[in-house]
């Protein structure tokens, strides 16, 4: 279900959650021209078409069943959503990013991994197919100076070409929504096509590389990524985050300059840019990137965001109130409620800090989250 989005604080962040596809001006340059290259090595990284190859057994398997469906008149992207229900039965969800063999060799995988298992069967049975990049409010995991959020991508199975009437036209083509890991908490993040999911896969390596600090793999796998998106502002992002972990701070500052003088940013990024800018002490900068940053909200999380900053200000009531019209426009996501109750037990409200934690345990449709907002209750309770 998870995809990894990393906001290294240094916040990385692919997925986030916010997704945007950049209209590309082709006189601008791709932010490949500003990677050192020099410091980097390459390293041997896997090609497109082996992140969707199946063994010959299963795709034998794959075929009989599909064949068979098709012959009892099932619907082709129905039939295909049939057989991964009946394969995924016992599936794990994991965190990492596999291929779609090592997805069905290991019985796990997170979300991209099963839209590219999903993808490789749509291969095979020649069914089109599309994506929709849905975010969730994020269940934060920090390793070293990384904070893991969630994101995933839903795929759409799409049904067969109808003939059409002369005149007439298609507004929505059908088929199968493929959600392994449906969230009552999710919102819509953009559509997505084959080429953000290769890209996804390519920049999940990477950052899966940043962090044990193989940076001349993380830097091969980005540029598989920034091939399929080379102007895509988390790809820039990490592009930024992977030249300051290993020691090029000037050539970090310089790539997220490109992405602000060109409009290439997202949240991410721009709260990247602005520890960045907070570390060297350029107040100019800094009141620069907060500016772009309350011009860029987009999600429920970036408003969050916007609302933890005011909180680190000691801005509490104007905190108040953006954490309020959160939930008044998203009642369902727990995040705002839990952010309410940290912001109350600051300011010592054991009364409003109990109710707020008791609002976020009640909306958490994720186990894990639910569990640590119970256990934060918990230790309110005691005290």
């Amino acid at each position: 279900m998870i995809n990894r989005i990393l906001l290294l604080i240094f916040v990385l962040s692919l997925t986030a959650c916010s997704s945007t596809n950049t209209s590309v001006v082709v006189d601008i340059p791709p932010v490949t021209e500003l990677l050192s290259n020099h410091a980097f090595e390459d390293a041997p990284t896997i090609d497109e078409q082996q992140i969707f190859d199946l063994p010959e057994y299963e795709r034998d398997k794959f075929l009989a069943f599909y064949h068979n469906a098709l012959a009892q008149g099932v619907r082709p992207d129905k039939a295909i959503f049939k057989y991964l229900e009946n394969r995924l039965d016992n599936f794990t969800y994991d965190g990492e990013t596999l291929t779609a063999q090592e997805s069905l060799t290991r019985n796990e995988g997170n979300c991209i991994s099963l839209a590219i298992l999903t993808q490789a069967y749509a291969f095979l049975a020649e069914v089109d197919t599309t994506f929709i990049e849905v975010g969730t409010m994020p269940v934060f995991r920090k390793n070293k100076n990384t904070i893991l959020i969630s994101n995933h991508f839903r795929t759409k199975l799409l049904a067969p070409e109808k003939p059409l009437q002369p005149g007439a036209f298609v507004i929505l083509r059908a088929g199968t929504v493929v959600d392994y890991f449906p969230a009552q908490d999710s919102f819509f993040i953009n559509n997505a096509t084959y080429q953000d999911l290769v890209s996804k896969y390519y920049a999940n390596k990477a950052v899966d590389a940043l962090i044990s600090e193989q940076f001349n793999q993380s830097y091969s796998l980005l540029k598989r990524a920034l091939y399929y998106r080379p102007y895509h502002p988390e790809l820039i992002n990490i592009a930024a985050v992977l030249h300051r972990r290993s020691g090029q701070t000037e050539q970090a500052n310089a790539i997220y300059q490109y992405a602000v003088e060109n409009k290439f940013t997202s949240p991410n990024l721009l709260s990247n840019y602005l520890l960045v800018a907070k570390s060297q002490s350029d107040s100019s900068l800094v009141s620069r990137l907060e500016n772009l940053l309350e011009s860029n909200i987009s999600t429920p999380f970036d408003k969050i965001q916007l609302a933890q900053r005011a909180v680190e200000k000691g801005q509490y009531k104007k905190a108040i109130k953006q954490l309020e019209e959160i939930i008044y426009e998203t009642p369902y996501i727990p995040e705002p409620y839990f952010e309410l109750a940290k912001l109350y037990n600051t300011q010592g409200n054991k009364e409003k800090t109990e109710q707020f934690l008791a609002k976020a345990v009640e909306k958490s449709s994720d186990p894990e989250k639910r569990a640590l907002f119970q256990a934060k209750r918990d230790s309110i309770s005691q005290r």
